[in-house]
Formats: structure tokens, C-alpha cells, sequence
């Protein structure tokens, strides 16, 4: 980030849902944060869930779940049924004490505690628990975070029922475990997946270790006895890890992975590459990164690559125009190529 750069003062973030038998409209919820340039917390200065009106505002016009701080900072309004006279439909209630701080979704049961109606009344009540149900299954992912040393030595036990891997990677065995018991096809996926990488790899699989706890051994040919993942490459490890993630069945609806290259060979580019497509084909996936040899591999879907640009006085992402590279591509070049060579087009430069 380029220090002479001013810190934006505020950030706007907007989460939009597909219609479902809870929201049959179009949901999204709208995030203001409050930057601070001396170091204090961050805030919320407005945060809104509404539905998205019609195109041209004639007609369909968005309900307000709530709106909160829009006028005032620690205050909002919530929408409620008039129960003594449905026809009329709704109204907005006060709320005070909201805190800027959370999320007023989360709170928002805490905040009609006094309220006269009650909290089943409000329109949010089904879709706020349908919303955190969601946003709970997010997963988030930084390769700088996975904790490689817990990945190693960790013996999750035996019994529990997570089916995600946590952000530090530690309960690998136990999800390896899990899904291939739950899921029929899902270790010779695995098997298959980590033969891209390490082609003499005859079987990876998860297996009870001492009374309660599981440990994983990776097989290969022409050698009886497995090595164990402290015996493994951190780079194997990492590929482990996501290829777990990304051929999971029980994928998340949102997962986000920043820079999934480290620590990688830049032979393998092409293999998580392959496996970030296939699960992109099932669910949302954001992928940040700064390896030109992974950009590469996403040339044949470059409308879905976004670049970050300095504008002025900030930075804003820009996505890429196939019309604009098209004489580049047809001379031979990847997107990767036009990266590390600083081309205008691609941006993503720290200058």
C-alpha cells in the first residue's frame, strides 16, 4: 500500500442473497464502516437489509427490514406487522442503544426486548436466523494463519462432527475422517487429487491413532510402511489442506481463500487452479493472490479476475476486459505474463 495514500474513511460492503423459500426476494444486506485514521476501533455507520427493488424504481420497490445509524449513531428502526389490523401491514419500530460495534442483526432480539410487539412480529425474525444460519457456514482461509506445526502434530478426536476444516487447518484428520465415512467416493477423490501432485501416491487416508484420536498416513508406491504428515513436505501439507477444501461435498456457501499459493511448488499451480474452478462451479469462491504463475491458469476465465487499480487518491478493484487484452491474448500471452510485466490493463501493483 502506498503510505502517501490517505486511509479511505469509509468502506461500503454490500451481501446479496438469492431468493429462498425463507427470503423469496433478493435480500441484501448493506455494511458502512467508519475508518478511523488514528488508530481507534473500527465502526458501523450504517447497516441496512432490504430487499432489491425493480431496475427502474417504478415498481417493486425495496422493503426495509431495518435501518440502523443511516440517521443517527446508535439508533434505527425495525419493521413489525400491525397485528391489530393486518391489512395495514407494517410499521417501523424505534430502536435505541444500537451498538456500533456488532452487528445489529445479531443484537436485534436483545433490542425489542422492551418493544410492545413482539420480536415474532418483525418480518426479520425468520430471515435473521436464516441469514446467521448462512453467514455461519462462511469459511474463511489465509494460508499465512494455517498453523502448520498444529497441522502435523494434532490428533483431533475421535467423534466430533465438524464437516469444514477451521481457519488453522488443525482438525485435518477429523474432516478427512468424517467425509470419507460419510461420503462413499470422497477418499479416492482425495487419493486421486494429491496423484496430480506427488504422481507415486498410492493411498491418503485418515485412521484412528492410540484409544480416541486420529492421525492421517499417506501411502506411496513401492514403499509398505506410510509416512505420516509430520514426515510430509510443508507444501504436500498445504495441497492437503486444499484439496480437502475445495473437492469437499459439503462445501460452504461462501469461501474465501487469500493467496493459497504459499508455500507451494509452481508445478502444482495448474492442479489448484483446476480445483478452485471445480468448486467455484458449486458455491461462491473468492480467491486473493499475487503469484503471476496461479494467474496464469485463470486466462480462460479472466472476466471473473479482478484487479485492484489506484484511482486518484484510493485503490478500487477493476475487472479485467477481454476486449482490451484481446491483442495480447491472441499473441500467446497469459495473465500472468501481463502481471508480472506491469501491464495497465491487469494493475494489482503496490504503486
Amino acid at each position: 500500500m502506498d503510505g502517501k495514500i490517505a486511509r479511505p474513511e469509509r468502506v461500503l460492503m454490500a451481501f446479496e442473497w438469492c431468493p429462498s423459500d425463507v427470503m423469496p426476494k433478493n435480500n441484501v444486506l448493506e455494511l458502512e464502516l467508519d475508518i478511523p485514521t488514528d488508530g481507534r476501533r473500527v465502526t458501523l455507520y450504517r447497516e441496512v437489509l432490504h430487499t432489491r427493488g425493480a431496475a427502474d424504481n417504478t415498481t417493486d420497490k425495496p422493503f426495509y427490514y431495518y435501518q440502523c445509524h443511516e440517521k443517527e449513531s446508535g439508533k434505527g428502526v425495525v419493521s413489525l406487522f400491525n397485528q391489530k389490523s393486518p391489512k395495514e401491514g407494517h410499521h417501523f419500530e424505534s430502536l435505541d442503544n444500537v451498538p456500533i460495534n456488532d452487528l445489529a442483526l445479531i443484537s436485534l432480539t436483545k433490542l425489542l426486548e422492551n418493544s410492545t410487539i413482539s420480536p415474532e412480529s418483525a418480518p426479520l425474525y425468520k430471515v435473521r436466523r436464516h441469514l446467521m444460519e448462512t453467514i455461519a457456514q462462511w469459511r474463511f482461509y489465509n494460508a499465512n494463519y494455517m498453523n502448520l506445526t498444529k497441522i502435523l502434530n494434532s490428533e483431533p478426536k475421535i467423534g466430533g462432527q465438524e464437516a469444514l476444516l477451521s481457519a488453522s487447518g488443525e482438525n485435518l484428520s477429523l474432516i478427512l475422517f468424517n467425509l470419507s465415512n460419510q461420503t462413499i467416493d470422497f477418499e479416492e477423490t482425495i487419493n486421486q487429487a494429491m496423484k496430480t501432485i506427488l504422481p507415486t501416491t498410492r493411498r491418503v487416508r485418515a485412521i484412528p491413532s492410540g484409544r480416541l484420536g486420529l492421525t492421517i498416513e499417506w501411502y506411496f508406491e513401492g514403499i509398505e510402511e506410510p509416512f505420516y504428515l509430520n514426515e510430509m513436505s510443508d507444501g504436500a501439507v498445504r495441497m492437503l489442506c486444499w484439496a480437502i477444501i475445495l473437492n469437499s461435498p459439503r462445501l460452504p456457501p461462501l469461501l474465501v481463500i487469500d493467496e493459497p499459493e504459499l508455500g507451494l511448488h509452481v508445478a502444482w499451480m495448474n492442479t489448484l487452479a483446476a480445483w478452485i474452478k471445480k468448486a467455484a462451479r458449486k458455491t461462491q469462491v473468492i480467491v486473493t493472490t499475487h503469484s503471476p504463475d496461479l494467474l496464469d491458469h485463470f486466462t480462460d476465465h479472466l472476466e471473473n479476475v479482478l484487479c485492484f487499480c489506484r484511482e486518484k487518491d484510493h485503490f478500487a478493484p477493476k475487472q479485467l476486459s477481454r476486449q482490451r487484452l484481446s491483442k495480447a491474448l491472441e499473441e500467446g500471452w497469459q495473465l500472468g505474463d501481463l502481471y508480472r510485466v506491469g501491464d495497465p490493463d491487469i494493475g494489482g501493483w503496490p504503486w
